[in-house]
């Protein structure tokens, strides 16, 4: 027998009137919930959540409308930070992470203002390689990840009206701004002085007006600009990671005395080194891999690098003194490898640091070009 029919009349009535009651009851909660905000929501515009009764939902959380965060786990420790000679600055690895790809091999042809690209190989074999039209003969190439994607952007920087062009690799969109001064001897120094990923544009100004001196202009990613005087007119601009806190600091070599001043960024201190050799280049980047940039000069064929992690100095010798520095990392060891580019022959020369005792022979590029060597990979 069902239910209904145990019922009388009278019980089945109370338990309707009860029902219609508990019904417009929930109607009128929910109306006042709704009205105040007080149900789980997630705006569509910002895409902020907010749980029960509008409070704050812990960022963790799964859903808006659970009440529990999802459990944290313990992130791993920082392995190390370290930069790259080039472009490719500034770049942190956690610990059990693969390394950043190899730099790619690449050169800037000014006749023609293309930019030819030989996808980069831990193993030395070279393939997807294309070419990209940007620039101007008279422009300088100022490659750099200026829009924090992870990848080197095309840039140039044009003296005649100090104007720099960048072309982003996230939205393959073209900008420029004037930054530099087309009356004045100012040399582009880009590199990521703030710490936000991004390669900040900025010259080094080797007469500044007031001083006679020199002044270090950088420029942040939303337009606004700092300066930092440092350094003398005769000075070479040699700006690095050389403190290990991920920020650029502003340095120059200064040839009179062999030495290497350095701003650092983490405490505005002032740290320098000078090499018991006359050097006839800095080629300054981190070939220890232990986050910071060493000092390192060029004489004749060696390169003498002062490693700052264990303070000692080494003398190596690599392939010709009239080839051209381009140090980068290109097996992908986190570490900066040794390398020339032979102008008459357009051949590149890699001593890699996780296997020094060989020789990375390539063929890319041709006479009057210029060697860029960074992570363009599209």
């Amino acid at each position: 027998m069902s239910l209904s029919l145990r019922l009388s009349p009278e019980k089945r009535q109370r338990l309707f009137y009860i029902f219609i009651v508990l019904i417009f009851a929930l109607t009128i909660t929910s109306g006042i919930f709704a009205k105040n905000g007080w149900f789980p929501s997630t705006d569509a515009l910002t895409g902020k959540r907010t749980g029960w009764f509008g409070k704050p939902l812990a960022k963790n959380a799964p859903s808006a409308w659970n009440l529990l965060p999802t459990p944290t786990p313990t992130p791993p420790p920082l392995s190390k930070e370290y930069i790259y000679a080039g472009s490719r600055l500034l770049s942190v690895v956690d610990s059990n992470a693969q390394e950043l790809p190899p730099a790619d091999l690449a050169i800037w042809r000014p006749s023609s203002g293309y930019w030819w690209v030989m996808s980069g190989s831990a193993t030395g074999s070279y393939s997807n390689n294309f070419a990209v039209g940007f620039g101007m003969n008279g422009d300088t190439p100022e490659p750099g990840d200026y829009d924090g994607d992870g990848k080197t952007d095309f840039a140039i920087y044009r003296p005649s009206t100090g104007v720099w062009w960048i072309n982003e690799s996230s939205s393959g969109s073209t900008y420029s701004f004037s930054f530099g001064n087309s009356n004045s001897n100012d040399k582009p120094v880009p590199g990521d002085y703030d710490g936000d990923g991004r390669t900040d544009a900025a010259v080094f100004r080797k007469d500044d007006p007031a001083t006679g001196n020199g002044k270090f202009y950088l420029r942040r990613y939303d337009g606004s600009y700092y300066t930092a005087q440092f350094g003398i007119s005769t000075d070479m601009p040699t700006s690095g990671d050389f403190d290990g806190d991920g920020k650029a600091d502003v340095a120059v070599w200064r040839s009179s005395n062999n030495t290497f001043y350095s701003l650092n960024s983490s405490n505005a201190v002032t740290s320098s080194f000078t090499f018991s050799v006359s050097g006839s280049e800095p080629v300054p980047a981190d070939y220890d891999g232990d986050g910071r940039a060493d000092y390192a000069i060029r004489q004749g064929s060696n390169w003498v690098i002062r490693n700052s992690g264990t303070g000692t100095t080494d003398t190596i010798a690599w392939q010709s003194s009239s080839d051209i520095a381009v140090q980068n990392d290109y097996d992908g060891d986190g570490k900066c490898d040794i390398a020339v580019w032979r102008d008459s022959t357009g051949y590149w020369y890699i001593r890699p640091s996780a296997n020094p005792t060989t020789t990375r022979a390539v063929q890319w590029g041709s006479p009057s070009d210029i060697p860029e060597p960074a992570y363009f990979r599209r």
